[in-house]
Order: C-alpha cells, then structure tokens, then sequence
C-alpha cells in the first residue's frame, strides 16, 4: 500500500512539473501598447495583434463594468494549444478538448498563438478569446465565485463574441438541470458558449445593464437582483430563445 501511494504522489508530482511556471522556454517579454507580452521569438508577430486588440476594447470595458481596468495585466502567448494545456493543468492537460484555447490569472491572460489557432478555432477566434479571457480578469477580481453562466456570458457579450442565429437555435434545447448545475466541460458540450452570451442580452435587454452589473457582486442571485428565482429566470429566458 505504501509503495503504491508513494508512486502516485510520484506520478502527481511529475503532472504538475510543467506548471512551476507559466512561461515555455525560450518565451521573451515584449512591451506593446503598454502592455507587457511573453511569447516566443517566432511568435513576436502575434504580440502586436493580441495587445492592440485587448487595448482597444479596455475602455469599452472598464466603462460597461463600471471600474478601472485592472493594474499591470500581462499577457503570455503559448506556441501551441499543446503548451498552454501543459502549462495550465500540467500533462494531464492534453486531455482537455480541442476548443480550450485560453484561460486567465488575476494578473495575466494565457491563450494560445494566433498564427496555430488549432482544429476548432481561426486566428480572429483566438484573438477575440484572449479580448474574453482579459474581460475574466476584472470579473474575478470582483468576484472569483461568479456563476458560471454569468462569468462566461459576460465574458462573451463584452467580447463581442456573438453567436449566429443558426448556432441559437441548434442549442436551445437547453434543460434547466444542465443550466443549475455547471462545470467547465459540461458548460461547453450543452453549447453554453454559445447560450451564455443571449442569456446577457436578454438580461440586458429586459432588466437593464446596471442589473447585470449587479449581478456581479458577491453574495448577488437572480432573486435578490431581479427578484426572479433560477428557474422562473431561466423559463424567461428560453421562452425568448424560442421566438428567435
């Protein structure tokens, strides 16, 4: 017993090697649009696209969500989908699915290089991912705990990531068992960001966006805010889906 506990601390240990730190080898940092930016040499290119584009909507953003953007936010570009996945959940990472392009710290956004997008994304997806990743930095440092469908949806609609038609109503099919209890991979596969970002619109359209700002706050809940429970909230919300 305890040499098979000894092999799995081992085993534990190695995983977790490749996040000791966030950069690769080899990264270099680059100062763009006062923004300071790690990458790659090769990827020195891809720099002035993700900073130009991440400081041209920080105004936009900071004004929607009603505070200064957050103080020396960096950002690192990994070569690969491969390296950002090693580097954010160490090798089990390469278990994550294919449309995991970027996640965020309070202090920086980690997305993958534009110019190696992977299978599910383009270079203007990836791009818009790391303006939604940097949307995350202000919203958790508000309130690390945010619902997920809240977190995500704000990420996307202040992003401007909006979702076809078409896309909707492939996915409204939604159940409220699948939008109560939420988790990263379940998230994506009921087509949560795509969803995530009409259920903001429709707040914002019905309730106004000082109520979604509200709804940011620790210890805020659909009722309290807009004095809807979860559910009755969420048949609202589906019954607008289903006229689109």
């Amino acid at each position: 017993m305890l040499i098979t506990l000894a092999v799995v601390a081992a085993l534990v240990a190695v995983n977790f090697v490749p996040m000791m730190s966030l950069r690769t080898p080899g990264m270099e940092e680059y100062l763009s649009h006062g923004m300071s930016v790690w990458a790659t040499p090769e990827d020195a290119a891809q720099v002035e696209v993700i900073a130009s584009r991440i400081v041209a909507s920080r105004s936009r953003i900071s004004q929607a969500l009603g505070t200064d953007a957050p103080d020396e936010v960096g950002v690192i570009i990994y070569p690969s989908q491969n390296a950002l996945k090693r580097h954010t959940a160490g090798f089990a990472g390469m278990l994550l699915p294919d449309w995991f392009i970027g996640r965020n710290t309070r202090e920086h956004v980690l997305i993958t290089s534009p110019a190696f997008p992977g299978p599910a994304h383009t270079r203007e997806t990836v791009v818009q991912a790391a303006v939604h990743e940097y949307v995350h930095v202000f919203t958790d440092q508000r309130n690390r705990d945010l619902n997920y469908w809240l977190k995500e949806g704000i990420a996307l609609y202040l992003a401007e990531q909006v979702p076809s038609i078409e896309a909707i109503r492939a996915e409204r099919d939604l159940t409220y068992r699948e939008f109560s209890s939420p988790n990263a991979i379940q998230f994506a596969n009921v087509g949560g960001y795509t969803l995530a970002y009409t259920l903001i619109a429709y707040l914002d359209d019905t309730y106004g966006w000082d109520q979604v700002i509200a709804l940011i706050a620790p210890g805020a809940s659909y009722e309290s805010i807009l004095g809807k429970d979860d559910r009755a909230l969420f048949d609202e919300w589906m019954s607008h889906l289903a006229t689109l």
